[in-house]
């Protein structure tokens, strides 16, 4: 829990100053990589300012959250494009697509490695009612050939402290969720700030081996 909370706070300290967009095709950012691609260096991960992020809020009344995958670094901004119940599509213009339920994600599109989708029914009840127990989660993947592949994990829920979650128009307290999970093609630790109308507020979640974990910080519910 205590290397939860130093993640969760880090993640909400760096992205109260920084976001970052989505759109791969933005010229400004084409011609910033330019130095790095003549160099043969790898270009930094899109990053933007907080300025973007007040930007995003002005320019729609449709919820919107901040995205980080950690093991590129690289941060960008999805608007909601469509909802079906509890379900929320968000999109960027390059294609790319996260669908969450309930602050949860659970399909990706367009990343490459993607989550097709998952049963995480039992896990979010318990996440969402902020209960201790055990849940089991199964998650789809589509491998190399177009084939797809199903891991079923088995989730252990614990509680812990309660911490606010400033970013955007969002500003609650939560409770600290922690869902540790294992099965027979390996195990992970989900991390949830879950308020009081169940909602989830910010998550540290796992989307697959070759995606690794996406962090997910609402800025508009």
């Amino acid at each position: 829990m205590q290397t939860f909370l130093k993640a969760a706070i880090a993640l909400v300290v760096s992205l109260g100053l920084v976001a970052c967009s989505s759109d791969r095709k933005d010229p400004l950012l084409s011609v910033k990589a330019l130095p790095a691609m003549l160099s043969n260096k790898k270009p930094p991960p899109p990053v933007v300012t907080g300025e973007q992020i007040t930007q995003v809020l002005s320019a729609t009344d449709k919820p919107a959250s901040v995205f980080a995958i950690e093991a590129s670094s690289a941060q960008f901004i999805m608007v909601e494009i469509q909802r079906n119940g509890a379900y929320q599509t968000f999109g960027s213009s390059s294609r790319q697509a996260i669908v969450l339920r309930n602050g949860t994600i659970v399909s990706t599109r367009g990343f490459g490695g993607d989550l097709m989708s998952s049963e995480e029914g039992a896990l979010l009840s318990l996440v969402r009612s902020k209960s201790v127990g055990t849940a089991t989660y199964v998650m789809r993947h589509l491998t190399s050939d177009n084939q797809t592949t199903s891991s079923t994990f088995t989730c252990k829920l614990d509680t812990g402290p309660s911490v606010p979650v400033v970013l955007g128009e969002v500003n609650r307290k939560g409770r600290a969720m922690t869902a540790t999970c294992s099965g027979t093609t390996g195990s992970f630790t989900n991390t949830y700030v879950v308020d009081s109308y169940g909602n989830i507020i910010s998550a540290r979640q796992w989307i697959g081996d070759v995606l690794g974990y996406f962090n997910v910080q609402p800025l508009r519910l």
